[in-house]
């Protein structure tokens, strides 16, 4: 791989995550708050990239046989295998498979943070982990009868014949570190398949146990009072500790 080879490859890198930052899809891949570190280093691959074929371009139109010279192993040329999946195949993110593959997340630390719901008539927006740990250890458990909306990734499990368990993945940095978190949501009335994106209206369904006097896995359960199925998954479909 010569000067203008790597000055290509490159030049590519930076339009590739310039694409990616365009379209969302770099959310698959890391938390939304990396989106501006990405779009500056995307910019100074484009740039330095274009700088170097210039460069390179000319110093082979005053020196013919400079490109000889500084090229390298033909093995770099493998450097170009992830760009060109990248470029050519859609993201996909974290989903059912690596569910099933890693031990789901229980709030480990108690969270005084919340503060209690008021009663509502209507269904509260709220994020999954914050579910599941107002669930666990909000001693007022003011969300007890509250319709609460979520929103995650269909992941079946013969454990649950009456539902599936609402999925989202908790990520500090990137989906490396992804943890799933689950509620159990029963009672759904219809059969859903892996991955599919829905938004549910549910009830939490406190345990006859408490989770704390309760061995092995804690399992957040809700009831479900109606569920639609999301056509297309959020650009943002990770949940941050943060």
């Amino acid at each position: 791989m010569n000067r203008l080879a790597r000055s290509i490859l490159l030049f590519s890198i930076g339009l590739v995550m310039a694409r990616l930052l365009w379209t969302g899809g770099f959310g698959w891949f890391v938390q939304q708050r990396m989106r501006f570190p990405l779009l500056a280093a995307a910019v100074v691959l484009i740039l330095f990239g274009l700088y170097e074929i210039v460069s390179s371009l000319r110093e082979e139109g005053r020196d013919p046989d400079s490109s000889k010279r500084a090229a390298g192993p033909f093995v770099g040329w493998l450097l170009s295998l992830p760009l060109l999946v990248l470029a050519s195949v859609a993201p996909t993110g974290l989903g059912a498979a690596a569910a099933n593959r890693v031990d789901s997340y229980s709030s480990v630390e108690i969270d005084t943070g919340y503060e209690p719901l008021a009663p509502s008539s209507t269904p509260i927006p709220m994020q999954v982990s914050e579910f599941q740990g107002r669930a666990i250890w909000e001693e007022a458990q003011s969300m007890d009868g509250v319709p609460v909306l979520l929103e995650g990734l269909v992941v079946n499990d013969e454990t649950v014949p009456d539902g599936f368990k609402l999925t989202r993945f908790l990520v500090s940095c990137c989906a490396a570190d992804g943890i799933p978190v689950q509620v159990v949501l029963r009672d759904v009335g219809q059969q859903f398949e892996d991955d599919m994106w829905v938004r549910a209206e549910v009830v939490w369904r406190p345990p006859e146990v408490p989770y704390q006097d309760q061995e092995g896995e804690w399992e957040v359960e809700a009831d479900v009072v109606r569920i639609e199925v999301e056509p297309n998954p959020p650009n943002d479909a990770y949940e941050s500790p943060y």
